[in-house]
């Protein structure tokens, strides 16, 4: 009975184990909902020990849309279909380690524009929401480039 009852434990516990996993890597957000038909936001990696989940509302807390006009332009550009922003958050476990963060914007399964930045020295000894300030810059930054690549006669998509 004991045997029984320990092999259905670890039975369900695998199988929670997998379906969360599974969960946090596949889900993708709707972002910018205003504006067109939104930007599908997908978030990868890790901080410190965090859970993904954790990461993801931080993530979600930090990111910036287009504004202004010249940016709304540019995101027009790309809005149909819906693009999609990939952003990768990595932070080692340890106090004060070095991290970094980066966004990719694809649009029709095309590379569109990307942006890296190591974390601010705040970020780096804190918990995952000290770092929606520096993906709201970086967002800041990459639909600058975007708005300024576009105003200036350049590709799209490169």
């Amino acid at each position: 009975m004991q045997r029984m009852l320990r092999d259905s434990l670890y039975t369900a516990c695998i199988f929670f184990l997998m379906v969360s996993t599974a969960w946090a890597d596949s889900g993708t957000e709707g972002i910018c909902m205003t504006i067109r038909q939104g930007i599908r936001l997908h978030v990868y990696g890790m901080y410190g020990g965090y859970p993904h989940s954790v990461l993801r509302d931080a993530v979600l807390q930090g990111v910036a849309c287009p504004s202004g006009e010249v940016e709304l332009h540019a995101f027009s550009l790309i809005a149909d279909p819906s693009p999609h922003l990939h952003i990768t958050v990595t932070r080692p476990i340890g106090q004060g380690q070095q991290g970094a963060i980066s966004a990719r914007l694809f649009s029709k399964g095309h590379f569109v524009i990307g942006e890296r930045m190591p974390f601010s020295p705040l970020a780096r000894s804190q918990s995952p929401f000290s770092v929606t300030s520096d993906i709201n810059l970086m967002m800041a930054r990459l639909w600058g480039d975007l708005a300024e690549r576009i105003s200036h006669g350049g590709p799209v998509i490169p």
